[in-house]
C-alpha cells in the first residue's frame, strides 16, 4: 500500500490496469459504467482499506450515478497500475461552476484566512468531476476541510454549523495523518453531547473517547 494515499484520494489508472479491470466477470451494467469510466478516463476512488499483512493491493470505489441506479463498484488494483493521484475539487471551485451561494463567499474568505483547504467530494463534486448528473433534490453538500489541529478544527466546524444555504452541509474534518472526524459529530464531542467519536483512518473506524490525545499523537507520527 502506497502511504501517500488516504482516503478520499482520486486515483487515475493506467490503461494496463484498465484492461485487467474490464476482463473481470461483471453484469452488463457493471461494465457498461467501467466502459464509460475507462473511455473518459475518469477517476476513482481511495477507500478504506483491508488490512492485509502484505498489503499488495490498493481498494478503490467508483460510485455510479443515477443513469446507473447509483450503484457502487468496488476494485482492487495493483500500486503501479495508477497513473496518478489528486483530489475533490476545491469549494470555490464548486461555488464559481455549478453551485451558486452567495452565502458560502464569506465563509471560503474564512478559510483562506484560517488557510484550510475546504474540497467537495459527494454528489456535487463528482457531478463537477464527471460532468453527469449526480445531484438530485435533498443532495448534501459533503465537504472536506484540511485542518491542522484541533483548535483550528473547532473553529472551522463552528463555522459550518453557522451556514446557512440552501442544502444541507455534512461531511468531515481531515486531521493531519489522515484521520477524518464528521464535523457534526465533533461539535457534538466539543459540546460534551457524546463522550466518544467515530474516527475514520485508512484501514480503520473506531470509536474513541481521547480525541485530543488520539489526534496529537497521530499529527506527531504523521
Amino acid at each position: 500500500m502506497r502511504h501517500d494515499l488516504q482516503r478520499n484520494h482520486l486515483v487515475w489508472l493506467n490503461d494496463s490496469a484498465w484492461q485487467q479491470v474490464m476482463v473481470k466477470p461483471w453484469d452488463s451494467q457493471e461494465r457498461s459504467i467501467l466502459s464509460h469510466w475507462q473511455t473518459q478516463q475518469l477517476p476513482l476512488v481511495l477507500s478504506t482499506q483491508r488490512v492485509q499483512q502484505t498489503p499488495a493491493t490498493i481498494s478503490l470505489g467508483l460510485p455510479a450515478p443515477t443513469q446507473w441506479q447509483r450503484r457502487k463498484l468496488a476494485l482492487e488494483v495493483a500500486p503501479q497500475d495508477i497513473q496518478r493521484v489528486g483530489t475533490f475539487p476545491a469549494l470555490e471551485h464548486i461555488v464559481q461552476t455549478e453551485f451558486a451561494e452567495t452565502a458560502l463567499h464569506p465563509f471560503l474568505k474564512h478559510m483562506s484566512a484560517l488557510q484550510v483547504a475546504v474540497q467537495v467530494y459527494g454528489s456535487f463534486g463528482w457531478q463537477h468531476l464527471t460532468g453527469i448528473a449526480y445531484v438530485r433534490p435533498g443532495s448534501d453538500l459533503d465537504v472536506i476541510a484540511k485542518v491542522p489541529d484541533l483548535v483550528i478544527a473547532t473553529e472551522v466546524a463552528r463555522a459550518l454549523e453557522a451556514l446557512r444555504l440552501s442544502v444541507r452541509v455534512d461531511g468531515e474534518l481531515a486531521f493531519p495523518g489522515g484521520y477524518a472526524v464528521a464535523w457534526r459529530e465533533f461539535l457534538q464531542w466539543i459540546d460534551g453531547k457524546v463522550d466518544r467519536v467515530l474516527v475514520r483512518s485508512r484501514t480503520q473506524v473506531q470509536l474513541v473517547n481521547q480525541l485530543p490525545l488520539y489526534l496529537l499523537e497521530a499529527a506527531c507520527s504523521a
